[in-house]
């Protein structure tokens, strides 16, 4: 008599977080889109997930992976991915879920062939500690590389086309791996890309042109009083909270967290544009040298400023309830919206006591929101 247990061959897809855990689909071969709601063909109903988030293309041997649309975020053992070839036992996450793939049947993932050439093991070595970084070290890195590269051929040819982009790269460095910092470790609602880039360039736009506006408005009224450098966050912070002003009424990012998030990425944009603005001034005023000085100057002091001041402001928005005659009245919304005013005065007015003592007081600040999630006390 034959005494042995059968084994389920074939592929299945495991949860492994959530409260989901444990369950488990099989994965006849075929395709399937995985998603929060029909007509997705696998259910994960939950807020993280998007619609229809990920195919699933399962072969026999293995399982193709891919988002279903640009935007949308996939990890792949842990790693952020477009798409990828699966085997058993790999990892993928979406949203606040991980999930596994088994199949006892399936072939292993095949060894990598050692090569014999020093230089290709070299490479390898750095591959392989590249791939160990985290996203904002990877992007600290490829954006300064590319900032340099324009600022050598700028400075190199005197290219007038090579201005704008150059600008822009050079500005971008610090902002693009501080924003990554804060979303990889404190995003626990899964902010879509989209949602960042959107308010990224809101930021940048909408948020100078609203300042730009509400300034001129301003000296229409008073003149010229109300126009230098310590009343600048008076329009600028308004501005900024208005860029975000797009994700008020989303039914997912509504924890004072992903206002404090979204608050500081739409700052980091308008620094960015600002930057570059400087940039230009310093280029045509001060040559290469003056811009090289501008550029590294406001990329190092950036993460103090902007993107604090205006994520201590939309934190208390979103704790508020994201409604803007609801705000005005809320003591601690009036208080936030101040003391980002307040440190936003300091910080231009050209001191460096004033300067040191203003970044101080942000860093705190926004280390207290994060420790107590967004909330305000």
């Amino acid at each position: 008599m034959n005494w042995s247990v059968p084994i389920n061959v074939g592929w299945r897809l495991r949860v492994l977080t959530g409260t989901s855990r444990g369950q488990e689909f099989d994965l006849a071969p075929s395709q399937y889109v995985l998603g929060s709601q029909a007509p997705a063909s696998i259910v994960i109903p939950h807020p993280s997930i998007a619609h229809q988030h990920i195919y699933l293309d399962v072969r026999p041997d293995c399982v193709d992976v891919r988002l279903f649309r640009a935007g949308l975020t996939l990890l792949v053992n842990d790693k952020s991915s477009q798409s990828a070839r699966l085997s058993s036992g790999d990892k993928i996450g979406i949203g606040q879920f991980e999930f596994q793939l088994i199949n006892p049947s399936a072939p292993p993932r095949p060894s990598p062939v050692p090569s014999n050439s020093g230089l290709s093991a070299q490479w390898s070595k750095l591959s392989a500690m590249f791939g160990k970084w985290q996203r904002w070290q990877k992007v600290a890195v490829v954006t300064s590389a590319i900032a340099l590269m324009l600022y050598g051929l700028e400075a190199a040819t005197g290219n007038p086309n090579l201005v704008p982009v150059t600008l822009l790269a050079m500005s971008l460095v610090v902002p693009s791996a501080v924003i990554f910092f804060l979303v990889d470790r404190y995003d626990k609602t899964g902010i879509s890309l989209r949602t960042l880039a959107i308010t990224f360039l809101a930021g940048g736009t909408v948020g100078i042109i609203a300042t730009v506006i509400t300034a001129e408005a301003s000296a229409l009224v008073v003149g010229g009083l109300l126009l230098g450098p310590l009343f600048a966050g008076l329009y600028e912070e308004p501005a900024k909270l208005l860029a975000t002003s797009w994700r008020w009424k989303h039914p997912v990012y509504d924890r004072p967290m992903d206002g404090l998030i979204l608050g500081v990425v739409s700052g980091l944009g308008f620094a960015v544009f600002e930057s570059a603005g400087y940039g230009l001034q310093a280029l045509i005023e001060a040559g290469q040298a003056g811009l090289l000085w501008v550029m590294v100057l406001r990329g190092a002091t950036s993460p103090f400023g902007h993107g604090l001041w205006s994520g201590i402001v939309s934190a208390a928005f979103w704790q508020s309830g994201r409604d803007l005659r609801k705000a005005v009245k809320n003591r601690q919304f009036q208080i936030a919206l101040l003391w980002a005013i307040g440190l936003h005065a300091l910080w231009n007015g050209g001191y460096l006591p004033g300067m040191i003592i203003s970044g101080f007081l942000s860093v705190r600040e926004f280390r207290r929101l994060l420790a107590n999630r967004g909330y305000r006390n």
